[in-house]
């Protein structure tokens, strides 16, 4: 025998029947539907539940078809040696990688055969302190990288607003993006987190074995997976510099790549109201751009490379455009996940990238990213050097 419940705000079969016979016959949008339909509570209901009882109506059956198989609770508790289970490999695994509570379901069954819903492995996890909260702390500088910090700092707040605009034209930095990996427990674990996060208790903040990194960090994925670029973001929006085939950048390739009017092109298009040098660009300390043949293909086009302090990505504005690249590029990869569409090759992410990037959101991003290095900057020299981020 099934009871059924239904919820206040839910509509009965016959208001059901009323929302799919207005939009088939009269063909009214969904702000007016509401108001000839009626929930339980005598109140109209909203847009977004006419449209999913409009995708879920069972014309055939006359209703919407329930799946009562889904319905009620399963029994979710646990013997005190599958919990202690839990609890001594999620504190193995949360430093190598990005343990959720899909991995440990995995885990479990592997080990002791055991399978638990994965709502029962959070239940577990929250009933011992456990919740879902970043990992990431604040560094920590010697006094020599504070006074490197505020030094740089003070330069750019000593530029007014308009000079700084006038003076900076590209902020560069490479980054490297990663093909979702093709085994289906690994791919829905890249797609759905992140590396900002784990289980942990509220007294582990300052942990350092917690402190970022991850199985999922783009730069430690396998090459035949890893697609390497540099780009730069300017005043005019993102332009990208290189494709390249290896994690790191030689000064061969990298001066060809200048020699080819790479970088020309990226300075123009970040900076579209001028067209030749001097250039200034905000980097960071990238062994090959200090190499000769590197400075030569520099010297040629003007450019002079504005050098960041040491261990101080949040003072190259490119450095807080790059999680944005990510995590647009994750929401891609979770639509062909639920799409169940496989997963891209290399190509096929290249492709992807440079469509994303060239988009007006990506470009807006952009801008706004640059505009907030001032600001960054003072709040540098307020906090004497130390770090402003975790």
């Amino acid at each position: 025998m099934v009871q059924e419940m239904q919820h206040p705000n839910s509509l009965d079969f016959a208001n059901q029947r009323r929302v799919v016979m207005i939009r088939d016959r009269e063909g009214l949008p969904w702000h007016r539907i509401r108001l000839r339909v009626w929930n339980l509570n005598g109140e109209h209901p909203s847009k977004e539940l006419c449209r999913t009882v409009y995708k879920d109506f069972n014309k055939r059956i006359g209703r919407v078809k329930y799946r009562y198989k889904n319905c009620g609770r399963k029994k979710w508790k646990v013997t005190k040696e599958v919990e202690s289970f839990l609890l001594k490999k999620l504190r193995a695994l949360r430093r190598i990688c990005i343990c959720t509570s899909t991995t440990l379901q995995k885990e479990l069954l592997k080990a002791k055969n055991v399978e638990l819903e994965t709502s029962t492995i959070r239940r577990v996890l929250a009933k011992h302190g456990y919740r879902w909260l970043r990992r990431s702390q604040k560094p920590k500088y010697s006094k020599e990288d504070r006074e490197a910090r505020m030094d740089f700092a003070q330069e750019v707040v000593d530029m007014a607003p308009a000079e700084l605009n006038k003076h900076l034209a590209l902020c560069m930095d490479g980054v490297v993006v990663s093909v979702a990996p093709n085994d289906p427990t690994e791919r829905e674990n890249f797609c759905r987190a992140g590396d900002t996060h784990c289980w942990r208790t509220e007294d582990e903040r300052e942990s350092p074995d917690l402190a970022g990194g991850g199985k999922y960090l783009d730069k430690q994925v396998a090459l035949n997976r890893a697609v390497p670029l540099w780009g730069g973001i300017g005043m005019g929006g993102f332009a990208p510099i290189l494709f390249h085939k290896y994690r790191k950048v030689d000064q061969w390739e990298w001066s060809e790549a200048v020699k080819a009017g790479n970088l020309l092109n990226a300075l123009r298009t970040c900076r579209p109201d001028r067209t030749q040098g001097p250039w200034h660009i905000i980097c960071d300390n990238e062994s090959f751009l200090k190499a000769p043949e590197s400075r030569k293909a520099h010297a040629q086009l003007r450019v002079h490379l504005w050098h960041i302090p040491a261990r101080s990505p949040d003072l190259n504005p490119i450095e807080k455009f790059w999680p944005h690249v990510r995590r647009w590029l994750r929401a891609k990869d979770l639509a062909d996940l639920k799409a169940k569409r496989p997963p891209l090759s290399k190509f096929g992410l290249k492709q992807r990238v440079r469509a994303l990037l060239r988009g007006p959101g990506a470009q807006t991003v952009a801008k706004r990213t640059v505009l907030g290095l001032r600001k960054t900057c003072l709040r540098i020299l307020k906090a004497k050097g130390h770090a402003i981020h975790g």
